[in-house]
């Protein structure tokens, strides 16, 4: 038989695949998994059926590899909004959700052996989306320090880490999984490290509508001259609870349409038509509706601190916070422990080879009720982990 190319050999399947076997195999009377990143909430628009004149192409039409016209006007607007400053919609490629455009982008930008710089902890995915590009992750651990001391020199620890071989820094804000949110100053200093060094910047903007903090969301491509050197990714997943979609898209710096465009050509054509439809409705959705959603992903933050026992990281953003195992010595075992107990959480070593010791909540993942009764399990195998050592 022919050999398989192998660049992502040494990366296990889905580790949420795993622990929702877990849960099965023990079948708790009442699991509540709160592994995976998602929300309780209705998503913002549903398929239908709709007119050629309602869209400018019909449902059984593959749409053009770029993204439907209509939709990409509608995602340059918002970004143009956003920013203050006029987006292209030639700028905007519709995509099949984040992982798609971050797939993208990296076949894009990098040649084999190109090393991307990582602030970490980081989304699961994203070293192997460098791997299967080709490139070589570099993770920086930067987010649990930031948590434990805001004062952290984080770009002294990212320029350390830059080679002659780096090409682009990834990072998403706020953070999967810590719920560390860069501010604009932290920002303004990540741009400024990248023109030094001639680098791209990816910025992963999936949690958006989460942002918690006084100030709201900085898309990061507003803050000085980034525009220029930043590809920002967006998801209707998260803000519109729309996962099943697949649909995201794309920003990118002038002059990268083309590279871009061929690489989703060939590498998914385009996004299903009605899954673009769907998601030009829900950018209809009046911002009284997302602001309500984001006001309930807080107040779901705030009842899970309030119970939780185990130290976990504070969080100005996103779906989740991270739990600080290091006193039990053994976080995959938590985590096997509490799959036991009916409680799915995510493995702290997939979002950083340093978090090993650490384990993912997703708040947002059932009703509070359910997210209160799963957090006090949490705590009684946590405890009894302690009383054993």
């Amino acid at each position: 038989m022919p050999s398989l190319a192998s660049p992502l050999s040494d990366i296990a399947p889905s580790p949420l695949v795993a622990v929702q076997q877990l849960l099965r195999d023990h079948a708790h009377a009442l699991p509540v998994g709160l592994h995976q990143g998602k929300t309780v909430f209705e998503p913002c628009a549903r398929p239908r059926v709709w007119e050629r004149a309602d869209f400018g192409i019909s449902a059984h039409e593959h749409a053009p590899p770029a993204g439907v016209p209509a939709l990409r006007e509608a995602f340059a607007a918002a970004a143009s909004a956003r920013r203050g400053a006029t987006v292209g919609v030639d700028q905007v490629l519709v995509t099949g959700g984040a992982t798609h455009a971050i797939g993208v982008v990296l076949r894009a930008v990098l040649a084999p052996g190109d090393e991307v710089v990582i602030l970490s902890p980081q989304w699961l995915f994203a070293t192997g989306l460098v791997r299967a590009a080709g490139g070589v992750p570099r993770e920086v651990p930067v987010f649990l320090e930031l948590c434990a001391d805001p004062g952290f020199d984080f770009l002294g620890a990212v320029e350390q880490a830059v080679t002659d071989r780096t090409r682009a820094i990834y990072f998403n804000n706020p953070n999967n999984p810590t719920g560390f949110r860069l501010d604009e100053q932290a920002l303004a200093g990540l741009t400024e490290l990248a023109e030094r060094h001639d680098l791209w910047l990816i910025a992963d903007n999936a949690y958006e509508n989460y942002d918690f903090s006084q100030d709201g969301f900085i898309d990061s491509a507003a803050v000085g001259r980034a525009a220029e050197r930043t590809f920002s990714v967006h998801t209707c997943s998260k803000t519109y609870a729309m996962p099943g979609a697949r649909v995201g898209h794309l920003v990118s710096p002038p002059g990268c349409e083309e590279a871009l465009t061929k690489w989703s050509l060939h590498t998914l054509y385009s996004v299903s038509t009605p899954s673009q439809f769907a998601a030009y409705e829900a950018l209809g959705t009046p911002e009284s509706e997302l602001a309500d959603r984001r006001a309930r992903a807080y107040d779901a933050w705030r009842l899970t601190d309030e119970y939780l026992d185990i130290p976990h990281t504070a969080v100005s953003g996103t779906l989740y916070t991270f739990l600080d195992l290091s006193a039990l010595g053994d976080g995959e075992r938590f985590v096997r422990s509490c799959a036991e107990n009916g409680v799915g959480l995510a493995p702290g070593r997939v979002f950083g080879e340093h978090c090993r010791d650490w384990a993912r909540i997703c708040f947002t993942a059932a009703p509070p009720e359910a997210v209160r009764d799963a957090v006090q399990r949490i705590n009684k195998v946590y405890k009894e982990a302690i009383s054993e050592r």
